[in-house]
């Protein structure tokens, strides 16, 4: 699977940027993270991933889902940019993407050992900043917790399924594709909470 850096890079170097492209996103986080969720099941081919940060001046860059810059800032268009069909939403090199809405949260994990007295101890992390659009935050346990992170998506089902959207909160141990578990609420929720007694957290929107 290729990755956007290399993409971005073909397609400058093939000259192929719609007119489109001259347009520029709205400031904020733009992923694909829902149109290759079930582009395989909807039976398209799963495009690559799409992480894009625009500044309040217009300027872009990669990013990963924990939200690491993987380029730097660039004031060109971004390569492969246009507008759907019916000029509602974006794409970039035929993928939707859509604009996430920030998110703060908190996880605190059981440690391995109990406090003196028998009673369970834990850590805590806050201020921990995210998105809803695959947005990713691992905490460490620092060998005292097991190591945890948490995932925010705003999941759009497949063609076809009768679940309806919904704000998903999912929690990963050992595994960084297969949740232990998770939780959801509308899709306009403005807070998401789980706890599984070993671990717990929740994360608040901060912004549109």
């Amino acid at each position: 699977m290729r990755s956007l850096r290399t993409f971005l890079a073909a397609a400058l170097a093939a000259g192929t940027l719609p007119l489109a492209a001259q347009d520029r996103l709205p400031a904020g986080i733009w992923t694909n993270t829902e149109d290759a969720y079930f582009a395989e099941e909807e039976g398209r081919t799963r495009p690559d991933p799409v992480l894009i940060e625009v500044a309040a001046d217009g300027r872009w860059r990669t990013i990963d889902a924990f939200g690491a810059p993987q380029g730097d800032w660039r004031k060109d268009a971004v390569p492969g940019l246009a507008r759907r069909e019916g000029g509602s939403g974006w794409q970039v090199g035929g993928s939707e993407i859509r604009r996430a809405r920030p998110f703060t949260c908190w996880v605190s994990v059981r440690k391995f050992a109990a406090k003196p007295d028998g009673s369970p101890d834990w850590t805590y992390a806050g201020n921990l900043a995210s998105f809803d659009q695959g947005g990713r935050v691992l905490v460490p346990g620092k060998g005292v917790a097991p190591d945890v992170s948490i995932r925010l998506r705003n999941v759009t089902w497949a063609k076809g399924s009768r679940n309806k959207p919904s704000l998903v909160l999912y929690v990963h141990k050992d595994d960084p594709e297969r949740a232990e578990s998770y939780s959801w609420s509308s899709p306009d929720a403005s807070l998401v909470g789980i706890n599984l007694r070993w671990m717990q957290g929740s994360c608040t929107r901060t912004g549109d």
